[in-house]
């Protein structure tokens, strides 16, 4: 209790001042230890990664991080293909990668949509803008498997959450309410991998597969369990452990913060999408763990 107190004012009270510098100085010091740790690590080129997959990538309001993402893209796999679509206020001009320019604060789901549209490969990368890749993010291995395992639709792996590096357990994690059965019985083994209702927004996935899913524009922000709510009992998602990422969040950037937690309008189109009155209840107790 003592520490959530100190963290709310680290991160959004009187002691902020303390807390950015300090937060910040601890992802540097991170990331610069990993960065030396793998000096000597290099994946690509391949072509399995060049020729069949394309990173996507939404950004607001995060110039540093997207850049950050990108030259730790660029350095593991310097020729494979990225999309970004940036709806900040004043898009980033980026070279090597295909950029997609939105309305101002279009919203996560309309982004993922316009890129995953644009996508031209077999296979996508599904990236958040402040993912930064390591020495065990290999994408190759992840794509062998699911070259070999057509029944695989979805490959989802492991976010690293700095500065504990801790990652979430989704085998419980929330979805809501529909008619849709589960292709397969979570925790079944399929290719070797087990079978997850959902899995972080890390992910290697079959770009015609995904289409058939897609995602509601009309959702901005909450658009994770909307995502796999819809996927389930259409799209076989399974779990790579060793296929990694690290996280940097920014909760310090004001700007993106708020625009984060304003979520009122999402939750109106999700209850109306899943929920009845009875199920209301249970509606708003999952909100606590989106």
């Amino acid at each position: 209790m003592v520490g959530r107190t100190l963290s709310h004012h680290l991160k959004h009270g009187k002691l902020t001042f303390l807390g950015k510098p300090l937060y910040n100085s601890l992802i540097a010091m991170e990331l610069g230890y990993v960065r030396w740790k793998d000096r000597n690590k290099y994946f690509g080129p391949t072509s399995l990664v060049d020729e069949k997959l394309t990173a996507i990538v939404k950004t607001f309001e995060r110039p540093e991080t997207v850049t950050r993402l990108l030259e730790s893209i660029k350095r593991f796999y310097p020729n494979m293909r990225v999309i970004v679509v940036d709806d900040s206020r004043e898009p980033l001009e980026l070279e090597g990668v295909k950029r997609i320019v939105l309305p101002y604060d279009s919203g996560v789901s309309a982004g993922r949509q316009a890129a995953l549209e644009a996508v031209e490969t077999s296979y996508v990368l599904l990236l958040d803008d402040d993912f930064v890749f390591y020495g065990e993010t290999d994408l190759e291995p992840a794509m062998r498997a699911m070259e070999a395992n057509e029944a695989i639709d979805i490959m989802g792996g492991t976010v690293v959450n700095l500065p504990s590096f801790k990652s979430a357990d989704y085998r419980k994690a929330g979805l809501h309410p529909t008619s849709g059965e589960s292709v397969l019985p979570e925790g079944a083994l399929l290719g070797g991998f087990p079978v997850y209702d959902k899995v972080a927004n890390f992910y290697i996935a079959r770009t015609q597969r995904l289409k058939l899913v897609g995602w509601d524009a009309r959702i901005k922000r909450l658009d994770h369990a909307d995502f796999f709510s819809r996927a389930k009992g259409v799209l076989r998602t399974v779990y790579n452990e060793g296929f990694k990422v690290l996280h940097a969040q920014t909760p310090f950037n004001k700007v993106y913060m708020e625009k984060r937690r304003d979520v009122a309008m999402d939750r109106l189109v999700i209850m109306a999408k899943y929920y009845k009155k009875r199920e209301l209840k249970r509606f708003f107790g999952l909100l606590k763990i989106l």
